[in-house]
């Protein structure tokens, strides 16, 4: 495709220096991918600048840079074109979506803090029984079809690979997407500029903090899904039960959309007389004026949460009672209360917020008859201030807590366990245990457990790695508990 081509189709603003056209290949804001024929975005980053490596591309023929308007680089060399702009990452996510075009029918997304990958999945799994070519994107990669084509190291992959995997799906003749949208993903403008049919909010509490600095604006990037996402007809769900709810409510009636709730105080979906039955719970709907009771297998009231979310999206307006038959063929997606072995408690999942934690132990609180063992540790290079919270979270259900590493990158791990036990009361240390050594953690945990205990393995989930410095380490909760109980039998 032309360059003259591209840059007609963009609807961001920008300017042009040397300008001369060619053909082009590919873009990117990887200055090593950059070759001949290429696109290069020059993003200023938290860490990097991109136009700190705009010297080692210059020597490739019929190259294209996207710097911002207010660069001081004055760059004046031959091959090269400048596309100056106010919005590098808008512009840059536009042009991938231009490179990579897709005719999928109709997309939707999901943000919030926990349930992203549940409900997503959720949400592909009820497509595909309805027949329809159904593809997911989010933490667990490109799944399509039940199978995983292309896997992802972010939640929402950065604009090139995503608009490659939608373009992808699209010559496959993808009929339906659900995509996951992330706080830095939105705020980093990697589903730009596409509009989706529904969008819906899950829960918001602590993360990422790292990265949006406060707790506010970690919420304001997660709004930018109903303001820059949306188009007039596109229809908003909210769980009335999360405490921020209001403020989505606030936002998408700002844009005028029309908003479908769910939950406890839910106008659209009604839940009450929520009560734990055997596999399952039982719980009152009132939809559309009329009350029925309906069964839903899952070990959580989260899960419940996360399954009416993915009926909403896939039904809106249309959900009839008969849909919820569907809900109890549904698997719940790898590393999500994942449970290791039929006749063993053990459950892995990838809590690694104080909220997930808390959902999820205290729903296998109300199920164990023994002992709740829990093992967790902590990110490195991620929100420090997370870590006591996490500690402090699990010892309010646990009757001990093993402390370990989880992907310590290039932190001091030893550091990152003391951070975790810094702010604990003496009389919450004795029921603390610290193992630095994640397989010698969990072997140690696996054969404390006696008949009618429960153990969580938590924060890492599906994940079949542990980073440890730059290195990728291959590590899996689930597959070193499988060992441990196939030797001990």
């Amino acid at each position: 495709m032309k360059l003259s081509e591209i840059l007609k189709e963009c609807k961001t603003n920008f300017f042009l220096e040397n300008f001369y056209d060619f053909n082009i290949i590919d873009l990117s804001a990887d200055s090593r991918i950059i070759k001949n024929n290429y696109i290069f975005a020059a993003i200023s980053g938290k860490k990097e600048n991109g136009e700190n490596y705009i010297k080692n591309i210059l020597k490739y023929k019929k190259i294209a840079i996207i710097l911002s308007k207010n660069s001081k680089k004055n760059i004046k060399v031959k091959n090269t074109v400048l596309i100056r702009t106010t919005k590098v990452r808008k512009l840059f996510s536009e042009i991938a979506s231009i490179v990579n075009k897709n005719s999928i029918k109709e997309k939707v997304a999901i943000t919030g803090t926990n349930g992203k990958t549940s409900i997503s999945d959720y949400t592909r799994q009820i497509w595909e029984k309805l027949n329809f070519r159904a593809a997911s994107i989010g933490t667990l990669g490109l799944i399509y079809k039940k199978n995983k084509i292309d896997k992802s190291p972010l939640t929402t992959p950065d604009s090139v690979i995503l608009n490659k995997q939608l373009n992808l799906i699209s010559k496959k003749k993808c009929e339906k997407l659900v995509i996951e949208a992330s706080s830095i993903g939105l705020e980093q403008s990697r589903l730009f500029p596409i509009k989706f049919d529904k969008v819906a909010f899950s829960n918001l509490s602590r993360d990422h903090l790292d990265y949006h600095k406060n707790f506010y604006n970690y919420k304001k990037s997660k709004s930018l899904l109903f303001t820059e996402h949306t188009k007039k007809k596109s229809i908003a769900i909210i769980n009335t039960d999360n405490r921020f709810s209001d403020f989505f409510f606030n936002v998408c009636k700002e844009q005028q959309l029309k908003i479908l709730d769910y939950g406890k105080t839910g106008k659209f979906l009604k839940i009450s007389t929520f009560q734990k039955k055997s596999g399952g719970f039982e719980y009152q709907i009132l939809l559309k004026n009329r009350k029925k009771k309906i069964f839903t297998k899952a070990i959580s009231e989260y899960e419940v949460y996360n399954k009416l979310c993915a009926l909403i999206l896939i039904f809106g307006e249309k959900l009839e009672f008969s849909n919820f038959n569907l809900l109890n063929s549904l698997k719940n997606p790898p590393g999500r209360l994942d449970k290791v072995k039929k006749n063993w408690n053990i459950f892995v999942d990838y809590a690694h917020t104080p909220d997930a934690l808390n959902n999820v132990l205290s729903n296998l609180k109300k199920n164990c008859k023994g002992n709740l063992f829990t093992i967790i540790g902590c990110g490195g290079d991620r929100d420090k201030e997370k870590r006591p919270l996490m500690s402090k979270e699990a010892l309010k259900f646990s009757d001990l807590v093993i402390i370990t590493d989880d992907n310590p990158r290039n932190e001091d791990p030893g550091k990152i366990r003391k951070d975790m036990i810094r702010k604990l009361t003496i009389i919450d240390k004795k029921k603390v245990k610290e193992i630095a050594d994640r397989k010698k953690a969990i072997t140690f945990t696996v054969k404390l457990l006696k008949k009618n205990d429960f153990l969580l393995i938590a924060g890492k989930g599906h994940e079949n790695y542990q980073i440890i410095g730059n290195k990728r380490n291959f590590f899996s909760d689930k597959e070193v508990v499988k060992q441990i109980i196939s030797k001990l039998k």
